[in-house]
């Protein structure tokens, strides 16, 4: 699912004139060029908003109950939106319409529209984008809509179209494009930064989810997350794709997320360091808590999970990155060992204070933690947050190979999915499976998707992801 404004918002006052100008703007807002793709937009009054993609699901065999939860599912979605009055559809399909009276999907359009009808946000218009040409879903009547369409080019010479590539905009050809075409490129020092995970993998040696080994590599992961001066908190919430799929990529707030980015790659130590411990489960699968939630929460729910165990060596990290603010807990091993940046560091980690063990909100913490992970929370992810870490998880890609490459870009799908883009997210973890083929996270997450499950925040306009600012 993607809910971003569309034409017609304050973030985008463009001027629609006709249906050309509808189905031009369509692929600038998701990003790519749908396929397979049914699209609803939201109509409040005479204005355009959110738009919703979902992938059509097989033409063939379509059975009545698979029809009902489809159309269930999507005006739950556009209803969700208070100021909605109505809703358009754009379907981009290759089924062919030989009888005009017989559409494609005629049955599921004809469910759709009963349930948006029931819901008060009635079916109003819409369109069949084929192959070559493209003509009105509903209209048959051949002096209004002559069969068997009008050429695809209208739409890439319509007006709006004509304005939005002015302004620079552009979209990928496919959803596969899109996302390869998101990833930055490649980094100038990575051998440096291969030399120190190798080193920092041998150091650390399997240890990671010692207790001040983990708390210590969760901070470093969210200090890189960090723009400067802004802590990892405060979001500015505000889009959403069901297993179904989505927009453009985000541009959070500020343009902070390539700062961090870059920043990232001034430090090819921390860059090895943070690679290196994407090898242990643990930290990788906490480092979404920590995205959607922050530190203490990450922190909590992992130690309150039994993700953590006894220090057991002097913990390692690469001084002097480690930042001075603490989380809670116990003391650290006496006396640890030092070494020389360029050698890697055997430093103390700055936590204070003693672990209380069960501590009162153990349970609800454990519980929070494994919500978040399967999109159960009741609590909205900090988007802002959420989006500077993607950003961070996406630049480390092109430095990264082998089974921290896959966790990266299972991480990369995990987001993906809690954003609603479940389309997007499957590409990833096609990604991730062609780099470390039976890589589990990313074939336990495709079960996932398969289930067409979405987290409950992208459910509705209020808790989705905002989609790109304007």
């Amino acid at each position: 699912m993607s809910t971003e404004p569309a034409a017609g918002t304050p973030q985008n006052p463009y001027r629609v004139c006709a249906p050309a100008d509808i189905l031009s703007l369509i692929p600038h807002t998701l990003g790519f060029e749908p396929r397979n793709s049914l699209v609803l937009l939201a109509l409040c009054g005479n204005r355009l908003d959110a738009t919703l993609r979902l992938d059509l699901p097989p033409a063939r065999g379509l059975k009545p109950g698979t029809s009902a939860a489809y159309a269930l599912n999507a005006c739950r979605f556009m209803a969700s939106d208070p100021r909605a009055d109505g809703v358009l559809l754009a379907m981009y399909t290759d089924e062919p319409w030989i009888q005009p009276a017989h559409a494609p999907y005629r049955s599921l359009i004809r469910r759709m529209a009963k349930e948006f009808g029931a819901a008060g946000i009635p079916l109003q218009d819409g369109w069949l984008v084929g192959p070559d040409t493209w003509r009105n879903y509903f209209c048959v009547r051949p002096h209004c809509c002559p069969w068997p369409g009008t050429p695809r080019q209208q739409i890439a010479d319509s007006m709006l179209n004509t304005e939005l590539v002015y302004r620079g905009s552009a979209y990928a050809s496919s959803l596969e494009n899109a996302v390869g075409e998101s990833f930055p490129p490649p980094w100038g020092n990575h051998e440096q930064v291969a030399e120190a995970q190798e080193r920092f993998t041998a150091l650390v040696g399997g240890q990671w989810n010692g207790k001040a080994q983990f708390r210590g590599t969760l901070l470093l992961w969210a200090k890189a997350t960090e723009t400067d001066g802004a802590g990892s908190g405060s979001a500015d919430p505000g889009s959403a794709d069901p297993g179904l799929a989505g927009s453009g990529d985000p541009a959070p707030a500020g343009g902070s997320a390539p700062a961090v980015a870059t920043r990232l790659r001034e430090d090819p130590e921390l860059a090895g360091f943070l690679l290196a411990s994407l090898q242990d489960r643990s930290v990788r699968d906490t480092l979404l808590v920590l995205g959607a939630a922050g530190a203490q929460a990450a922190l909590a729910g992992a130690e309150a999970n039994g993700l953590t165990s006894r220090q057991a060596q002097p913990p390692v990290f690469p001084a002097p990155a480690l930042p001075s603010e603490p989380l809670h807990s116990e003391p650290l091993p006496s006396e640890p060992l030092r070494g020389t940046r360029a050698r890697g560091t055997l430093a103390p980690v700055p936590f204070a204070g003693q672990d209380t063990g069960r501590a009162e909100g153990r349970p609800t913490a454990a519980a929070d933690f494994r919500n978040i992970l399967v999109g159960t929370s009741p609590t909205v992810p900090d988007w802002n947050m959420l989006d500077r870490t993607y950003a961070v998880f996406r630049d480390l890609v092109p430095v990264a190979a082998g089974d921290p490459k896959a966790a990266l870009l299972c991480l990369l799908a995990w987001i993906e999915w809690a954003r609603g883009r479940g389309s997007r997210s499957d590409v990833f973890l096609q990604h991730a499976l062609d780099e470390s083929p039976g890589y589990r996270l990313a074939l336990l997450l495709r079960e996932l998707l398969g289930t067409g499950v979405l987290p409950d925040w992208a459910r509705s306009r209020a808790g989705s992801w905002p989609g790109e600012p304007g």
